[in-house]
């Protein structure tokens, strides 16, 4: 037999049908007549279908996030999420325990007692229960309310003023000379040459003159029965009668020509009487 006859009857073979049949008790019960050639058709079919599926979850399902070694852009976006809730939580603990702490510390320096914050479930839900002051607190607290007997920039008439007037420094320099109630009833400021000069608070001006003593000087009457006095100016920007608001600037400080610096005298009455500017005013 030639090398042809036998490829023929070879590629006869393939093609030739085989009857698969199923029998029960003798009897037959199914059958099916396949070819070599299309159980193989069949058999590339399927494995076809098989990886167009995998193909097709790999691409539309987050599957590669499950498998070790791949990273998808959703995985890493995913990631990232819970990443920053994670951050955040954090952060809103951390702003919580600073709240809680400054409102401690008030309530100690006012002589309340502070509440003490214990988490329950999760950093959100907190629980406040009222801390009974120990020995220690007392001790503390009664040390605290001494130091801030002799602080000036606490005292009681700055605080007043400040909380009604919102003041700012007149002129920013050097206080060279203070208030002294049987001299000088004010205070005496060195400044850059020029130097601008600000009222202190929101305002009427009451005086707007120059005097071959005093300069260029300005008065304003402010709410509470404040006055402020300003002298040694080098001009007036204001009017009598005209509204001023604080910072405002009013003028500039007389110059000493010899160091070439500025000087302003200013002066803070209360109720006719003069009080000293450090008390209520952060030079």
């Amino acid at each position: 037999m030639g090398l042809f006859q036998k490829t023929t009857s070879w590629v006869s073979g393939i093609f030739r049908k085989r009857r698969i049949s199923v029998f029960n008790n003798n009897e037959e019960q199914w059958y099916a007549e396949l070819s070599p050639a299309r159980l193989a058709a069949i058999g590339i079919a399927l494995v076809t279908l098989i990886f167009g599926i995998i193909l097709l979850l790999a691409a539309y399902t987050p599957m590669l996030d499950l498998m070790p070694g791949y990273r998808t852009n959703a995985g890493r976006s995913r990631e990232m999420l819970i990443r920053s809730i994670v951050r955040i939580d954090s952060l809103e603990r951390k702003m919580n325990d600073m709240l809680t702490y400054n409102e401690n510390r008030i309530l100690v320096v006012s002589g309340k007692t502070p509440a003490m914050q214990s988490v329950k479930n999760d950093s959100i839900q907190r629980n406040k229960a009222f801390v009974a002051p120990s020995k220690a607190d007392s001790l503390l607290r009664q040390k605290i309310e001494n130091d801030e007997r002799y602080r000036l920039n606490d005292a009681k008439p700055k605080s007043s003023i400040q909380s009604a007037l919102n003041t700012v420094a007149p002129m920013y320099g050097i206080i060279s000379e203070r208030f002294n109630a049987k001299g000088l009833l004010g205070v005496r400021i060195n400044g850059v040459k020029d130097a601008q000069v600000n009222a202190i608070a929101d305002g009427v001006v009451v005086l707007s003159e120059w005097s071959p003593e005093a300069g260029h000087c300005v008065i304003i009457q402010h709410k509470n029965d404040f006055i402020s006095t300003y002298r040694n100016l080098t001009g007036s920007l204001l009017s009598k009668g005209q509204q001023v608001q604080g910072a405002q600037i009013i003028g500039y400080a007389g110059g000493d020509k010899a160091n070439e610096l500025s000087m302003l005298e200013f002066e803070l009455w209360r109720n006719g009487k003069a009080v000293n500017p450090e008390l209520y005013i952060v030079f």
